[in-house]
């Protein structure tokens, strides 16, 4: 799956550039059939292929770094971009159990969680903050993909910076479910377990590749492809949703915390 995305996209930068393959060769070293082959999704990219494809493409910046990022997933780290995952998705389920779900925070929330709960340093945070602004950005695109946050209460009464920040986040919960790509499930306090206790997950669905499961941590995002692995997911999220509160149910819930 990765390996394919990142096909999908060198493709889409040389065409971008006007370059036929023979000139890419030409430019690069780098064989016409070893670029088909890498363009199809049938030859793991190495980093440094890919690197040296996008300076002649003229792709720079934190789209250069992303395509980079996810060649090294694809060379086999497992770790991968996840704004070019999010930006190729058709459909995204985001389950939270300790905070909100990084595409749905505002400004404030998003650096307090940075600092607090991630524990980002001041020097790194406003690159991890303008990052999570812009996987944002998918959700207010034209065409955007369908996104199903499944949320744990626990995560709504836990003040991440502070009681005002937190019901602003809240209130901005209940706007953003009023959109028609966003659904917002909310998973009540149990007496009882559920599979969400096992942890957050984000399960991406792709038009035509399938889909993956990625588990994120504080410094890296593991991507899980194989079919069996993502069924159990599948399972997981079917029964989120069979104790989760409905849409009306989970409207009315956050404008009571609002």
């Amino acid at each position: 799956m990765v390996i394919e995305l990142l096909g999908e996209e060198l493709r889409g930068h040389r065409e971008e550039a006007g370059l036929s393959l023979s000139e890419v060769t030409a430019r690069t070293g780098i064989s016409t059939s070893k670029l088909s082959r890498m363009e199809n999704g049938r030859k793991a990219q190495k980093a440094d292929d890919v690197a040296a494809l996008l300076k002649v493409y003229g792709v720079q910046g934190c789209r250069r770094d992303d395509l980079l990022s996810l060649a090294r997933g694809a060379e086999g780290s497992q770790v991968a971009s996840l704004r070019v995952l999010e930006s190729k998705a058709t459909m995204i389920v985001d389950y939270e159990q300790a905070i909100v779900p990084a595409l749905l925070q505002t400004v404030p929330y998003a650096q307090a969680a940075l600092r607090e709960v991630n524990m980002v340093d001041e020097a790194v945070l406003e690159e991890q903050y303008t990052n999570r602004l812009r996987r944002q950005a998918i959700l207010r695109r034209p065409h955007p993909p369908r996104f199903f946050a499944i949320i744990a209460e626990t995560a709504l009464h836990t003040a991440v910076g502070g009681q005002d920040v937190m019901r602003e986040q809240i209130r901005y919960l209940s706007e953003a479910a009023g959109r028609p790509n966003v659904t917002i499930r909310i998973v009540p306090d149990l007496t009882h377990g559920h599979p969400g206790l096992g942890g957050p997950f984000q399960r991406m669905q792709f038009r035509s590749r399938g889909a993956v499961v990625v588990l994120e941590n504080r410094t890296s995002s593991v991507v899980i492809e194989d079919t069996a692995q993502v069924r159990v997911y599948d399972r997981i999220v079917v029964e989120l949703l069979s104790v989760a509160l409905t849409r009306d149910e989970s409207m009315t819930l956050l404008e009571k915390l609002s």
